[in-house]
This record gives structure tokens, sequence and C-alpha cells, in this order.
């Protein structure tokens, strides 16, 4: 192969690294920013529908433990059956104002034109409130135990320093590239003249 060649293809390779770096920094950026607005609103943040939640409690034990990530979607509340787990707001006494995830204990039932569920953490000895279709968050589709993983090891004091030491190399490398493509132009211009 002959040398052109070579530096054509190291020179789109290059190209490629620098798109690619500044499109995982503009979407971490606006992913992070999207999580910080949505927390502020007090709501739970969502991409495409599906929500990530992380379990807080052994009250789902041994199906769900502390630390796990499900992903949760919002469904129609009339296609939720006994056995399935769903996410919900809690409303009454120790879960007022909490996210919680339990085990639907028996079918929906409906009273003055709205959907009631009865719901339990199957470690827990007693039923949960009445909750209401307006209270659901979603239903669990499954757990995620790479996210768990991952989830785990960036909530350390390490993890944080490793993505705060990767987006600060991902911005440096950024403005090393702008400083080389702004000089090249110059000396372009310089050539020119």
């Amino acid at each position: 192969m002959s040398e052109f060649k070579i530096s054509k293809y190291s020179a789109v390779l290059k190209k490629a690294i620098n798109v690619l770096s500044a499109f995982l920094l503009i979407i971490t950026f606006l992913l992070v920013i999207m999580l910080v607005f949505t927390r502020i609103q007090g709501k739970t943040p969502q991409l495409f529908g599906f929500q990530l939640l992380r379990i807080s409690s052994s009250s789902m034990s041994p199906k769900l433990e502390v630390g796990d990530i499900i992903i949760s979607k919002r469904v129609d509340p009339a296609t939720i059956k006994a056995g399935d787990v769903i996410t919900y707001n809690g409303e009454y006494g120790s879960y007022n104002g909490k996210l919680i995830t339990h085990e639907v204990i028996t079918e929906p039932y409906e009273a003055d034109g709205k959907l009631y569920f009865k719901t339990m953490g199957i470690a827990n000895d007693y039923i949960d409130p009445e909750i209401s279709e307006e209270q659901i968050v979603g239903i669990m589709l499954r757990t995620s135990p790479v996210l768990s993983a991952v989830y785990s090891f960036f909530a350390t004091p390490l993890g944080l320093c490793v993505v705060l030491g990767i987006l600060a190399l991902l911005f440096v490398r950024e403005l090393f590239a702008l400083r080389n493509v702004s000089k090249d132009e110059s000396d372009t211009v310089n050539c020119n003249k």
C-alpha cells in the first residue's frame, strides 16, 4: 500500500474519531442536562418512554435486591394484571412522596370510573395501601445486572473520579483538535498569500 493511501486512511480515521468524540460529549452533556431538569421538576427521568429505576429497599427480596436497576415503561393501566411488578408514586404514610416498586397481588378492580390496584412487597408481611391508576409510573420490564454493576461502580468515589477523568480527557482532546484545525487553517491562509 502506498504512503499516500495510508496517510489518507489515517486522516479519515482521525476525523471519524473526532466526530465520534464530539458526538459522545454532546450526547453526555444533553443527557446530564435532561436528568438534572427532570429531577428538579420532581419527575422520573425517561428516555424514549423507558425509565431506569434503582431498588433502594429489600421489600422485593429475593426477586429484586437493593441496588438492582430495573427497566420500567409506562403502560395503559388496563393491561396490568396480578403478578406484574409496578412502580408507583406513594401517597400514604411512610410511602408518601416515594417511588415504590411492588408486585400486584390481585386483579385490578374498577370503582368510580378508575382502576385500583392492591400491591405488596414480596418480603413484607402487609399489603400496601390501595393505589389508583394515576399513581402508576410504569411496569417493570426486566432487571439489568450490567447497569446495576455499572451504577454501583460509578456511585463510589473512585467511579465518580473515573467519569470526571474521562469527560476531562474528552474535553481536552477536543480543545487540541480545535487548536490543530485553527492552526492548519491559518497555515493554509499564509500559504495562499
